[in-house]
């Protein structure tokens, strides 16, 4: 059996965030080979995508063969299995072996049957993304680490002292859901054209084939609608904040870009951007106008960046922040610096 080394590749970049740190489900750190697909499971998600002339049936071991394939030149590969192995062959002189494990134990049956395919509303992912910057990290309160997706067409997360609520041009074709916002990271990803429902899962195609199950959260979103106005003066951003804040980015970083957040601080016709690694930290002052009593908030780079691409006005009051483009808003308690 030859294969395509780039096809096999994509596949296997695709999938790969299904894979568990560490193996507590049998196989959950391999690539499963299944019906001409590649799949993964970690009991959060579940990705699967095809891989032409595909013919393999079991479980490899994850980090060997997507290293190795990473280092083999040739554009083709040979693959066969035998005595347990797959025998991975590129050219004449490159031969590896790794140890097949066909009788997969991924509980893929837990995922349970996929409804019909739907087509997703074109601004599903974009503002899926907003609304994820807003969901909380901290588990005691579950539901708010969850991205809410409503029949009616809104897409809201809260961590309690921000939200962003985005509202779709038309309605969902599926009923209500949480989403955790860890699985909604890989989702925006992805770009997903289609969806289906399952049973305590939720499910996800996109144009090329892939498929994405989510489990998800159980609960009642709260209603965040009374905390979404907000009343004072309206205050314009620099256009140079977008510069500084790309550099405040680079000490924001963290494993997961959900846990990172830069310190915004307005006061003194001044706005200071401050972030802090473990290694290093950055402050920015820039010129802006803005006399009133000092204030700050810490919101997430990426988030940030996304809503001055649409609009540098907020309007301010004494405790809260309100940002508002096409089909969303975005608030956020504040803090004073006096």
């Amino acid at each position: 059996m030859k294969l395509n080394k780039a096809d096999l590749q994509k596949a296997l970049e695709i999938v790969k965030p299904g894979l568990a740190n560490k193996e507590m489900i049998e196989h959950s750190t391999s690539f499963a080979f299944i019906g001409g697909r590649v799949v993964t499971y970690n009991d959060e998600i579940s990705l699967s995508h095809p891989v032409a002339g595909l013919e393999i049936e079991g479980a490899v071991h994850a980090e060997e063969l997507y290293k190795l394939l990473s280092k083999l030149k040739k554009d083709e590969i040979e693959i066969e299995t035998e005595g347990g192995q797959i025998l991975l062959k590129a050219g004449s002189r490159s031969k590896a072996g790794l140890t097949l494990q066909q009788d997969i134990k991924l509980p893929l049956e837990e995922i349970g049957e996929v409804g019909k395919w739907k087509t997703l509303p074109e601004d599903f992912t974009r503002l899926v993304r907003f609304a994820m910057g807003s969901c909380s990290r901290d588990m005691s309160k579950p539901v708010l680490t969850c991205v809410h997706v409503s029949k009616e067409g809104l897409i809201e997360g809260s961590d309690g002292f921000r939200i962003t609520r985005c509202t779709m041009e038309e309605g969902m074709p599926v009923k209500d859901f949480l989403l955790p916002s860890s699985s909604a990271a890989e989702l925006v990803r992805l770009q997903p054209t289609k969806i289906a429902e399952g049973k305590g899962w939720i499910h996800f195609q996109t144009a090329e084939g892939s498929i994405m199950s989510c489990r998800i959260f159980e609960d009642e979103f709260p209603d965040v609608s009374p905390f979404l106005e907000v009343e004072g003066i309206e205050v314009t951003f620099p256009r140079t904040i977008v510069e500084a804040l790309d550099r405040a980015s680079v000490f924001a970083k963290r494993d997961h870009f959900l846990d990172e957040h830069i310190t915004v601080v307005i006061a003194e016709n001044r706005i200071k951007l401050k972030s802090k690694s473990l290694t290093g930290w950055l402050e920015e002052e820039i010129n802006m106008k803005f006399e009133d009593d000092p204030i700050s908030f810490d919101i997430t780079p990426y988030l940030l960046m996304g809503i001055l691409s649409e609009t540098l006005t907020c309007v301010i009051s004494e405790d809260g922040l309100r940002f508002a483009g096409c089909g969303w808003v975005y608030v956020t308690t504040l803090k004073s610096n006096e």
